[in-house]
């Protein structure tokens, strides 16, 4: 029987994994046994590294028997602080990734003994937009921006003005091409920019020629309460000059000849109006056109279906120099109702007709007879009215 020390055998088997800060990929790993006669620790990763352009830091896992001795090292100039840079048995190897400055994808290598471990590193995304500028026509048009970049970094397209509208899509990876539209200016000279991951490419706009001048009929218009369909605004002027019209009240829509060239004409509609009476404009042609509209009409007061109607006092009593009374009419809005004397000294005064509630006042003369009783009738009710006599 061997002793125990020759029958053991000295074979390593060595593991690594790595571990890396801002890698996309891990390693593989496998294990390789070493003869008996001298330890040799191999290792061999399959899957190499990939590492963004930004750099980072990363660990190497060292995994084998506590006999295997290894040594770690680089020389690749932009992989560096390999830490340690020997050992035995199982350990980590940490290194750092300097940021790419190139134009280019770059590879590189950690050596732990006979082992190869690769490290790729993207290039950084460089963005480059062209024309860097370019110039549109007052009447408005169509371009193009391209965009160059290495294929696999993404970009996204947008504008910072209203006036210029982007054709989707408006995004992608790699090289491409933006296209946008330019709305018509019937204002002065303008500027703005399309925006590719972060680049710009300028779009000036001249303003409508000064040789071009405009006239239009009629300047105003008036439209009924009803609204509907506005006559036609004509346009003149010369055959090379753009114009465009638009409506500034959410009531008013140009519902033709928004835009033109040369001599035109220009429909609207206008929208039924509830309220008072309103006034809003169309911008023709840089000119302005007015479009006053009526009132619509008062609806009248739609009359009680039925009325009934309450007084008070029903007696009234007034001593012998007589004086003056009051009765209190109580209905419903709207209804009507009259009151009179039945009696030659009993006069009203006030209420002699009203609507609603109301009340009537009467005044009754000096009695020098008898006790005496007269009536009023006051919205269809009777009011009597007892004097004493001298």
């Amino acid at each position: 029987m061997r002793p125990q020390s020759t029958s053991r055998a000295l074979a390593c088997f060595v593991l690594i994994a790595v571990v890396t800060g801002g890698c996309e990929t891990k390693s593989t790993v496998s294990t390789v046994p070493t003869t008996p006669e001298s330890v040799k620790c191999q290792l061999t990763v399959t899957t190499p590294m990939l590492v963004d352009a930004s750099g980072g830091s990363g660990t190497v896992k060292v995994t084998t028997e506590p006999e295997c001795a290894w040594n770690a090292s680089t020389s690749a100039n932009w992989i560096s602080a390999i830490t340690p840079a020997s050992g035995q048995g199982t350990g980590d190897v940490s290194f750092r990734v300097a940021a790419n400055d190139g134009s280019s994808v770059r590879d590189g290598e950690i050596v732990i003994n006979d082992n190869h471990i690769r490290v790729s590193q993207r290039a950084p995304c460089r963005y480059e937009v062209g024309p860097p500028s370019q110039s549109m026509g007052a009447g408005g048009g169509s371009g193009s921006v391209s965009v160059s970049v290495n294929s696999d970094c993404a970009w996204t397209a947008t504008t910072d003005v209203s006036w210029i509208t982007l054709v989707a899509p408006v995004g992608g990876s790699g090289n491409g091409t933006v296209n946008f539209t330019v709305a018509p200016n019937s204002g002065v000279d303008r500027t703005g920019n399309v925006v590719i991951a972060g680049q710009r490419s300028m779009i000036t706009q001249s303003a409508v020629a000064s040789s071009c001048s405009y006239t239009i009929a009629p300047t105003s218009q008036n439209v009924a309460a009803a609204g509907g369909t506005g006559a036609p605004v004509t346009v003149t002027t010369t055959s090379a000059c753009r114009w465009t019209a638009s409506s500034s009240a959410s009531w008013i829509t140009v519902t033709s000849g928004a835009t033109g060239t040369g001599n035109g004409s220009v429909g609207f509609t206008v929208a039924a109006n509830t309220g008072a009476a309103r006034t809003g404009t169309l911008t023709i042609a840089t000119r302005a056109f007015t479009v006053n509209q009526a009132a619509a009409a008062a609806t009248p007061p739609t009359p009680p279906t039925s009325c009934s109607y309450s007084i008070s006092p029903g007696t009234t009593k007034i001593g012998r120099p007589g004086g003056a009374g009051a009765i209190t009419v109580s209905t419903s809005s709207g209804c009507a109702w009259t009151a009179s004397s039945d009696d030659s000294w009993i006069t009203v005064t006030t209420g002699a007709s009203g609507s609603g509630n109301g009340s009537v006042t009467f005044l009754v003369a000096p009695n020098l007879g008898k006790d005496r009783k007269g009536t009023l009738t006051v919205a269809g009710r009777t009011a009597t009215v007892e004097q004493k006599g001298g």
